[in-house]
Parts: structure tokens; sequence; C-alpha cells
């Protein structure tokens, strides 16, 4: 078992929680869902699919691509992304139920929804990756990208997200002649999540769970 393992597992499910509620504060600012979830979201439109269905399934390839890159330094714990991955897609179902009254109609109050949702989504980022158990598939496959190519994980994060909602956009467009999920918001997301996390992630630095036990 990782040394200090109950507090980094703490440390994942905070983090989860602040990704859940920034994707269920993304879609709640109706500027477009947050990058994360604009692949299973639009997808959902054309293959008639649960959001939760097609995240698992989006994980499931995220994974495997882990593993091509990886190679021999891919790790068994990290199919644990697969069950994590379940266990977000509950957190936002939860989160969504929780705030299924919230109405924002004025544009000001969507984008200043948009900007707290990029922060929460950052935030999530930086506390699962200190808690350094297992990531989201889709941070799994930026920081296995980070490691095998020596880049910057927040820069990994930018570009990885600029990639799945231009699937997500391409993708509705194609098939259903419109974009589905995808607006300014989902951009100002893409572009604003992995800066943000490069600043914050150093501010955490007080946060140590590598010693071995």
């Amino acid at each position: 078992m990782p040394a200090h393992f109950p507090s980094r597992l703490m440390l994942l499910l905070s983090g989860l929680i602040l990704l859940a509620f920034g994707v269920v504060l993304s879609i709640h600012s109706q500027l477009g869902t947050s990058p994360i979830s604009s692949v299973p979201y639009s997808f959902s439109f054309i293959f008639n699919m649960s959001v939760g269905t097609l995240t698992v399934l989006m994980h499931i390839v995220m994974i495997v691509l882990q593993m091509l890159i990886l190679r021999s330094r891919f790790q068994w714990v990290q199919w644990l992304q697969l069950p994590i991955g379940v266990v977000f897609g509950i957190f936002i179902d939860g989160l969504m139920w929780l705030t299924q009254g919230w109405s924002i109609e004025n544009y000001a109050l969507q984008l200043i929804a948009c900007l707290m949702s990029c922060l929460i989504t950052a935030f999530g980022v930086c506390l699962v990756v200190k808690a350094n158990l297992v990531f989201l598939a889709a941070e799994g496959l930026y920081q296995a990208i980070a490691i095998r190519y020596q880049l910057e994980f927040g820069n990994c994060k930018t570009y990885g997200d600029i990639v799945l909602v231009s699937i997500a956009a391409l993708a509705s467009w194609i098939v259903l002649h419109e974009v589905i999920g995808v607006r300014e918001g989902t951009i100002i997301t893409a572009l604003l999540v992995g800066t943000l996390v490069k600043r914050i992630l150093p501010k955490l630095s007080f946060i140590q769970l590598n010693a071995k036990a």
C-alpha cells in the first residue's frame, strides 16, 4: 500500500469532487461544457448513449493510450483510473441533482460562473496530482505524455483539452450539423485551466506525501 494512503485518498476524493463541481458549474453557465466532459456530452447526442457510459468508454481508450506511451513504465495500479472514472461520473450526477434548481440567465453571471469553474477545476487537478495515487484517465494521459517526452504537465493539459474540444466540436458538427456543448466557455476553460494549474501547483508544495512509510 502506498505511503500515507489515507491522506492521499482524501486528497484524491477532494480533487474529484472539485473536478465534478467544475464540470457542473460549466454546464450551468450555459456557455459550453468543460473539455473533460465535452466529448462524452457531444457524443451522447450522436450515439444516443448516456454521458456516464461514454465517459467510461473514454477512460478505457485513454488508459490504453497510456499503456502505449509508457510501455514498461505503465503500472497495473493505473487501471484504477477506470473505477475512479465511475466515481467521477457519480459525483457529477449527484452535484447536478443538488444544483438542479440553479438557473443563470444573465450573460455576465454566466461568464463569472465559467471563470469560477475554471478555478475550481484547476484546484481539483492540482489535488489529484498531489495525491499521486491515481489520475482520472485524461489527466493520467497528460501525465504520461509529460513523463515520456519530458514536458510540463500544465502545457500537456492545455493542449490535450484543446484536442478534446476539437473532437467534440467537429464530431457534432459533421454528424449533427451543429456544434453541441462547445461554446466560448469551453474554449476559455481549455486555455485557462492549464495556466491556472501551472500557477497553483507550486503553491501546494507544502503538501508532501511522497515519503516512504
